[in-house]
């Protein structure tokens, strides 16, 4: 998977796309180039992170579908290993890579649309 994130101002979803306490993959680009952003949302706050998970650079979602399992409204779970990570900064709480953090981008929501913000 490769590390590329979209640029600065790409439109990602519209807001309504993500349900609260949910998450969306989005994917961009494809062959080498495919880029999968995690969009978990949160009341009117937005996250974006990498698919790919600290413990083994796996996407999170073993199925490909288009969302990744959460917990409770506030964690992102990996289905491989459960590895446990916050909404609001990817960082592990539980599994193999506790203490580590997902990759960031960041996002901003604009006209009722998630765009990855500089």
């Amino acid at each position: 998977m490769s590390s590329e994130a979209p640029p600065p101002g790409t439109d990602v979803c519209a807001f309504a796309d993500v349900p609260d306490g949910k998450s969306r993959v989005i994917p961009f680009g494809s062959g080498t180039g495919k880029f999968e952003l995690i969009v978990v949302r949160a009341g009117d706050a937005v996250f974006g992170y990498a698919n790919e998970c600290r413990h083994l650079g796996v996407a999170m979602n073993l199925l490909d579908d288009d969302a990744v399992e959460t917990d409770d409204a506030q964690h992102i779970l990996c289905q491989y290993h459960y590895a446990t990570y916050r909404f609001n900064d990817g960082y592990c709480i539980a599994g193999p890579c506790q203490g580590e953090s997902l990759a960031a981008v960041p996002l901003a929501v604009r006209s009722g649309r998630v765009v990855v913000a500089t």
